[in-house]
């Protein structure tokens, strides 16, 4: 698997938010993965599981992980996340990582953003500098996670919609604005069922 895409493993678990942060675990061999290739053109990616769906560029591919993520205890920075959707550049060059939990009973949406935010700050970090910010994904106010290291730039999103958290991380070679552009009209493009 391209190197990129191993980084990202440890990276989205320091997601969030999706999240952001620093990895290197290949996914190869994941139980139950599935792959969705795309056509020579943009095609949309619907997801039954999580509810929402986003365009897939031309030449890009979808890898449905098996599992669900019932539980923050199965978050932990470096390791795959239970129900892991991957968009992937056929050179490597960039990713989408997203997934989505019901939120527990008795838990508010600020309770479970901060949770979230909270695992994603105590995953590796080295060699990056991270800021926040907030946006609008799909309709939903998102926070907005950038961790900016040496060779590789990872922005993750978090937020909730109709009783589940979700989290949408890119990460890409840093300076390849082009990649950064294709991800961010990925992220442009994710809505829900209900809307």
């Amino acid at each position: 698997m391209a190197q990129p895409l191993r980084r990202l493993a440890a990276l989205l678990t320091a997601l969030v938010m999706s999240l952001a942060s620093c990895a290197s675990e290949d996914r190869a061999g994941t139980a139950e993965a599935t792959d969705v290739p795309s056509s020579q053109s943009a095609s949309q990616f619907v997801s039954d599981r999580h509810s929402y769906h986003f365009e897939v560029p031309a030449g890009w591919k979808v890898t449905e992980y098996g599992g669900t993520w019932t539980d923050f205890a199965q978050f932990s920075p470096g390791a795959e996340v239970p129900g892991e959707d991957v968009l992937s550049a056929p050179d490597g060059s960039g990713f989408l990582v997203s997934n989505s939990m019901a939120i527990p009973e008795g838990m508010s949406r600020e309770e479970w953003l901060a949770d979230l935010e909270r695992l994603v700050s105590s995953g590796p970090t080295q060699n990056c500098r991270e800021s926040t910010d907030t946006e609008v994904v799909a309709g939903e106010q998102a926070t907005r996670t950038h961790h900016r290291c040496e060779d590789m730039d990872y922005i993750g999103r978090s937020l909730t919609h109709a009783g589940s958290g979700y989290y949408f991380t890119m990460g890409f070679q840093s300076g390849d604005a082009t990649t950064a552009n294709t991800l961010q009209s990925v992220i442009a493009s994710i809505g829900f069922a209900d809307q």
